[in-house]
């Protein structure tokens, strides 16, 4: 009778402990729970606007060397000799004066493809030949306008609401940044953007999103 009595306080005892235990970690989860939210509720909510939004649909986004040529010096620039969207860019030689790359420094806009040619850089033996393709480039200047700094991958671009789009991956820091600060403006150039014809730009941070008509 004795044993029976120890045997069923120890399981009461067990059972005690078990609630306890499940009570504890319910008490410490929504003290937890509470926590997050009153740290969450400390942090201010970034603000921000879009300057300015313009949509290119017929910029120069790649330029193909189809024959180097050769005989060119360093120093000249490569022009677009039809059209007048405003193409320009740099370009490097070799040993020969072939033309091995070319930088594009300004991407102009153009109903067609522009031809291109090289002014200046001495007095070629063979001339150098290129080839463009156009795409669509959306330019856009933002400021942030809170006092949170924030990161580029919490920055997501919406073109009418659709094909959402990391910051981060159509945008590069000239200082290597991964941040937006306060009071910084960021300009943007969206190679190759998912649109057609003018539509609305729109950029998410968290609970706040902002737009501006592409111009």
């Amino acid at each position: 009778m004795g044993a029976s009595v120890g045997v069923g306080g120890l399981i009461i005892g067990v059972s005690m402990l078990v609630v306890f235990s499940m009570a504890y970690q319910s008490i410490a989860m929504q003290i937890d729970s509470g926590l997050d939210r009153i740290e969450h509720a400390d942090q201010p909510t970034a603000t921000f606007r879009i300057d300015d939004a313009t949509l290119w649909e017929g910029a120069v986004v790649s330029v193909t060397i189809s024959n180097g040529g050769a005989g060119y010096s360093s120093g000249g620039t490569v022009v677009a000799s039809s059209g007048t969207g405003g193409f320009s860019g740099t370009y490097t030689v070799d040993g020969s004066g072939a033309i091995t790359s070319v930088v594009i420094t300004s991407h102009g806009n153009y109903s067609a493809a522009p031809t291109l040619t090289v002014s200046g850089g001495g007095t070629p033996t063979t001339n150098a030949t290129f080839s463009a393709a156009l795409g669509k480039v959306i330019y856009a200047n933002m400021t942030n306008t809170g006092s949170v700094a924030v990161h580029h991958d919490q920055m997501w671009l919406f073109v009418d609401g659709q094909n959402a789009t990391g910051f981060d991956s159509v945008y590069s820091s000239s200082i290597a940044s991964e941040r937006w600060y306060s009071g910084e403006t960021l300009a943007m150039r969206w190679f190759d953007a998912l649109v057609s014809g003018n539509e609305r730009l729109a950029l998410t941070v968290g609970s706040t999103t902002v737009g501006h008509m592409l111009g």
